[in-house]
């Protein structure tokens, strides 16, 4: 490793499974789920969709409490609860050093943050209103809206960025990543791309998904993406497995600080999480919802190649795994073309499995689990593929798997054609997860 490696030096989420690294750590060791029945809101007219991976109440009053504020939304809520958590186990708790930071961030949705069923309501009411008197003429909303104040609800208008320039004592370059469920490593990438030319020296990712709402589901449900399981709850994800039926999606919310290897050590901080290797990027115009195995190959074998490495390096993958029939028997197929008779004895883990899928929020929360399989020397189980699937033909485990890792594959795909796959390296000297 050298000065000029980016590095992981800061960690933070929030998610069905635990609202700190330590706890959701702890949580894919032992294959708790958070997965459970969504009871808030009637969703007998949907075809499917009845689970969700949902944030436990009294993680979601902690994080209100701490860090709710009048015209902040949950969505924004969630991002500074994470962020918090990353610079104070990055030992960020002033001024960052430069004359500016970079953020790189992501808050799925429009208008309201998608928790709270209620909060939807509001938006289209608000929405509904303004087109029945004014239409949707420029001028005639701009005068609408003069004068106006627009509850949070009903605004995308979020002051995250100007509230953590403040925090950090200095300007941001923020950029505001929206590339569906591959936007949490997009984002990582394009925050290495401002250290790498200089522009900062500390850079912070953040993205925070809450989208659990009939609106929401209805969409999911009327694509037949979502999980058709009428079993228990819990095991309605169920990554690689034979009787996989849909995906389950989450609220959930994950945050890295980035910075090099050199800028950590000057600033007296002992070790790093892992360190960011090659990607792989890619849009694909062939399907809207369906992945391309081509496509997949190619981001991972671009990714491999960037980190100076070969297939015959690689550890361990972290799947994107999402449970759907056809995303995960594509995934398996590009790993197969890649790995060749490797597959059958590469581990692979699919943190999905517990916590159902949280967008771009998944790609940020899911390399928290793969930093920590480097630096723990564990690839956490995915305890719901008790019947794998021969067509995948993946090693997955039902009890987590003790060996030395020195490198990890992280997939995210999208809706879109979006495609991300990221290398990680074990760091010369790896970071535990951070205390509570």
């Amino acid at each position: 490793m050298t000065d000029e490696d980016i590095v992981i030096t800061g960690m933070g989420v929030v998610t069905p499974i635990g609202g700190t690294v330590e706890d959701f750590w702890e949580a894919n060791l032992a294959g708790r789920s958070g997965v459970v029945a969504e009871d808030r809101m009637d969703l007998g007219g949907l075809p499917c969709g009845w689970a969700a991976g949902l944030i436990p109440e009294d993680i979601k009053k902690e994080v209100a409490e701490r860090w709710g504020a009048p015209d902040r939304t949950w969505g924004d809520t969630l991002l500074h609860s994470v962020v918090d958590q990353a610079l104070t186990d990055a030992g960020i708790t002033g001024p960052v050093g430069g004359d500016v930071a970079g953020l790189v961030w992501s808050r799925v949705w429009p208008g309201p943050s998608g928790s709270f069923p209620q909060d939807y309501a509001v938006h289209f009411r608000e929405l509904g209103q303004r087109y029945r008197r004014i239409g949707n003429g420029p001028a005639e909303v701009l005068e609408n809206l003069r004068g106006r104040r627009l509850s949070a609800e009903a605004s995308d208008h979020s002051a995250f960025p100007v509230e953590l320039a403040g925090r950090l004592g200095v300007p941001l370059i923020a950029s505001r990543v929206e590339a569906t469920c591959s936007g949490g490593l997009r984002s990582i990438a394009e925050a290495v791309r401002l250290l790498r030319l200089g522009r900062v020296e500390v850079a912070v990712v953040a993205v925070s998904v809450s989208r659990n709402t009939q609106y929401v589901l209805s969409q999911y449900g009327q694509l037949m993406a979502l999980s058709r399981w009428k079993g228990d709850p819990a095991l309605s994800s169920m990554p690689f497995d034979r009787r996989r039926s849909g995906m389950v999606i989450n609220e959930s919310a994950g945050a890295l600080v980035l910075e090099t290897a050199g800028h950590a050590a000057r600033r007296g901080l002992d070790g790093s999480y892992a360190v960011v290797g090659g990607w792989g990027l890619a849009v694909d115009t062939t399907h809207i919802t369906a992945p391309q195995v081509g496509m997949v190959e190619r981001v991972m074998r671009t990714a491999i190649a960037g980190s100076g490495l070969t297939p015959d390096d690689i550890d361990t993958v972290n799947a994107h795994g999402t449970s759907t029939k056809l995303n995960d028997i594509t995934e398996a197929r590009a790993l197969h073309r890649v790995f060749g008779e490797r597959t059958a004895e590469l581990d692979v883990c699919a943190v999905k499995s517990l916590t159902g899928h949280g967008s771009a929020a998944s790609g940020v929360v899911e390399t928290v689990a793969a930093a920590l399989t480097l630096g723990r020397g564990v690839v956490p189980p995915v305890v719901t593929c008790t019947e794998p699937d021969p067509a995948c033909a993946v090693k997955t485990s039902l009890t987590p798997v003790e060996r030395p890792v020195a490198t990890v594959l992280k997939n995210s795909f999208g809706f879109g054609g979006q495609y991300a796959s990221m290398v990680f390296k074990r760091p010369a000297r790896p970071r535990r997860a951070p205390v509570r």
